[in-house]
């Protein structure tokens, strides 16, 4: 089983949020929204470096910092097309279940405030640097 399918079935079988996965290393996370990949560039910031992601969903922000990350390959249940735009202009090859125009905050009644904060970023380090407070 290749990287990405392990991240998948990961995913889905431990009823994650976020999984990022290398050769014999794997990192899961039920935390929501960015967190997960903000945690991990603070905790061990290599590890993303070339490392297959599984993700419920994605946004601009979250496609920012996983290319700031190096990510290598992406799959995500979710996908909004300002992240398509990002993930387009990277290195990363993705692929994704639903396309949608934007992600929503979690009650229901607007855009993520993530994806607005980096609406008008296609820098990924300045995208990081918002996002983390650094």
């Amino acid at each position: 089983m290749d990287l990405l399918a392990r991240a998948k079935v990961l995913l889905s079988d431990s009823g994650a949020s976020f999984v990022a996965v290398k050769e014999g290393e794997e990192h899961i996370s039920n935390d929501k929204g960015i967190a997960p990949i903000l945690k991990i560039l603070d905790e061990s910031p290599d590890f993303l470096k070339g490392a297959y992601v599984a993700d419920k969903v994605i946004g601009k922000a979250a496609a920012l910092l996983l290319e700031y990350a190096g990510v290598e390959r992406l799959y995500t249940r979710t996908l909004s097309q300002l992240a398509v735009q990002v993930l387009d202009d990277s290195f990363m090859t993705y692929e994704y279940d639903q396309l949608v125009p934007n992600i929503i905050n979690r009650t229901g009644d607007g855009m993520c405030p993530m994806e607005q904060k980096v609406l008008n970023i296609t820098d990924p380090s300045e995208a990081y640097k918002l996002l983390s407070g650094k």
